[in-house]
């Protein structure tokens, strides 16, 4: 055998060129007031009353309903629950 032949085969590294970046400027934030909304979009006093009327209207109902179904779910489950208990535990 010659020194060549035993000699291993060694690669090359492999290397990653680097991205080219675009200097990119920063945008300066423009110092802007709050402007006072149009009085014309403004709903009355009465109006938002009412709207905070029937929005707890609303809220009412659901957690009515919220509890409708608890209540039914506790009914539909409670005589499993007792006795599984009964039967792991007595």
């Amino acid at each position: 055998m010659t020194a060549s032949a035993a000699a291993p085969k060694v690669r090359k590294t492999r290397t990653r060129k680097p991205r080219a970046t675009a200097a990119v400027k920063a945008a300066t934030p423009k110092a802007t007031t709050p402007k006072r909304p149009s009085t014309a979009k403004l709903i009355t006093r009465e109006r938002y009353i009412q709207d905070v009327k029937q929005r707890w209207a609303i809220h009412q109902y659901e957690v009515m309903m919220l509890a409708n179904d608890l209540t039914k779910g506790y009914k539909a489950t409670s005589s499993y629950v007792k006795s599984s208990y009964d039967r792991a535990f007595n």
